[in-house]
């Protein structure tokens, strides 16, 4: 099959992305009013920075959606549980921005790993957070001095040989 060129006019040119997307979902057989939205929620987690201020914007990391059910994530349990207590005030804004109520409640989660459906996941993360967690040097394999004053019955007798490298000695 043949692939057809598209004739360039002077008004070709860049779309913007809710029109493109807009034209996809109708391609794809949803109708306007269902695309439309899913445009609309693509353009909110393009902008949740701007939505949620900068105060909430860095703390409540938007993960999605299901059905009417806002899914925002935390970094951590005291901070997911603060925005537990805001999620009235989350729910007005997203749902401010989406112009019609979509949003009914909001359920906090922790990231654990995930990166945000928002520009600031997309963006790279500072020096100070790429260098690896845990320590960048190796521990010292400690030499085993210390085993002559303990019980080598001890369990932690028999699991510092092991570390040190050094093979347990007999049950006393």
């Amino acid at each position: 099959m043949a692939r057809r060129k598209r004739k360039r006019t002077a008004a070709s040119g860049p779309v913007p992305v809710g029109e493109a997307l807009a034209g996809v979902f109708a391609g794809l057989g949803l109708d306007p009013a269902a695309a439309a939205q899913r445009a609309r929620l693509q353009s909110l987690w393009e902008h949740w920075e701007a939505v949620m201020g900068p105060d909430l914007a860095p703390l409540a990391r938007p993960l999605g959606h299901r059905r009417d059910l806002l899914l925002v994530g935390a970094e951590d349990a005291m901070l997911a549980q603060d925005l537990h207590y805001l999620s009235p005030e989350l729910l007005e804004r997203a749902n401010a921005f989406m112009e019609a109520p979509v949003f009914q409640s909001v359920r906090v989660s922790l990231l654990l790993g995930k990166d945000g459906l928002d520009v600031a996941a997309a963006a790279p993360l500072p020096p100070s957070r790429t260098r690896p967690v845990g320590r960048s040097v190796p521990l010292p394999r400690p030499s085993g001095d210390r085993l002559a004053g303990m019980d080598p019955a001890s369990p932690v007798a028999r699991a510092y040989a092991l570390f040190a490298g050094r093979r347990p000695r007999g049950r006393g």
